[in-house]
């Protein structure tokens, strides 16, 4: 077991200017490859890192139960590695943003949002329902690692999710949601759109051979080598991203898992409600 004290290296204005770039092997000194946790100079917890925390067993049926869910997507954003207005099948610029295509789904439930205004199952959730049900034990099984080892962000965050519509919770965890990333390398970000006083987890399944890959946190120079069944629980409000994949098999592939709760969730009514909601703002009057 190891603790790490790291030091910001950089300016907030150097640090903005990594957003949206991709992070290479340059971009950190420590790599971590074994139990460790990093503190900032100021004692706050960066991440939480441990190695063959999950059975494979278990992890396998999370890949089975989940991997339906990606597709490619143009909806990730920063994450994605930039974004650029959406051009129309007329050849005219929509006033959409979307980003690089990448493969990602999501599972569980999604707040409303500016593009869609109710509370719902992700789609793979609607389509799969009996599918998704088979991955409960997984996201339960990180959850109580939550627990274990950020005893006080979990507090909080089940606490959110303990009052919230039962309908738009995963099981009795404190996850609403779980995003689920194939070959994905991410440009630098913070993650949006999740609970603010939570903490992000990360897990990873690899099969075949690649190397690099790696999570970095550029602002502090370190990087987490995930492997099969390690576990990372990691302050992701600050910017981070992924090192490019390299000396890949043909037949490589990382699936990665992140878990949180949606930010809004907690205001999601009964369905009901929330279909009468759409019949309104649809035809201006409640048809029954």
């Amino acid at each position: 077991m190891e603790t790490y004290k790291l030091k910001n290296t950089m300016t907030a204005e150097q640090a903005e200017a990594l957003k949206g770039k991709f992070l290479d092997e340059n971009s950190f000194d420590i790599l971590i490859n074994q139990d460790s946790d990093g503190y900032d100079m100021w004692g706050n917890l960066l991440f939480r890192y441990r190695k063959n925390a999950i059975p494979i067993e278990l992890l396998k049926l999370g890949v089975n139960a989940f991997r339906g869910s990606i597709q490619n997507t143009d909806g990730r954003g920063t994450a994605a590695g930039g974004n650029h207005k959406r051009i129309r099948k007329d050849g005219t610029v929509s006033n959409i943003s979307i980003a690089n295509k990448v493969q990602s789904g999501n599972v569980g439930f999604m707040d409303a949002g500016a593009m869609v205004h109710y509370c719902r199952k992700t789609a793979f959730a609607r389509d799969y329902f009996d599918k998704f049900k088979t991955g409960i034990p997984f996201v339960e099984f990180i959850d109580n690692k939550y627990k274990e080892l950020c005893p006080e962000y979990h507090a909080k965050q089940l606490a959110i999710a303990t009052g919230t519509n039962k309908n738009y919770r995963i099981g009795e965890t404190s996850f609403t949601t779980v995003t689920v990333n194939r070959n994905f390398q991410t440009a630098v970000h913070k993650d949006a759109g999740d609970f603010p006083e939570g903490f992000g987890n990360l897990i990873v399944s690899r099969s075949g051979h690649y190397e690099g890959s790696y999570f970095v946190m550029p602002e502090y120079r370190v990087g987490v080598n995930m492997e099969d069944g390690d576990i990372l629980f990691a302050d992701v409000h600050r910017w981070h991203g992924n090192t490019a994949f390299k000396n890949c098999s043909e037949d490589f592939e990382r699936i990665a898992f992140v878990m949180y709760y949606r930010e809004y969730m907690y205001k999601c009514k009964q369905p009901i409600e929330e279909l009468q909601a759409i019949k309104i703002k649809e035809t201006g009057y409640l048809k029954l």
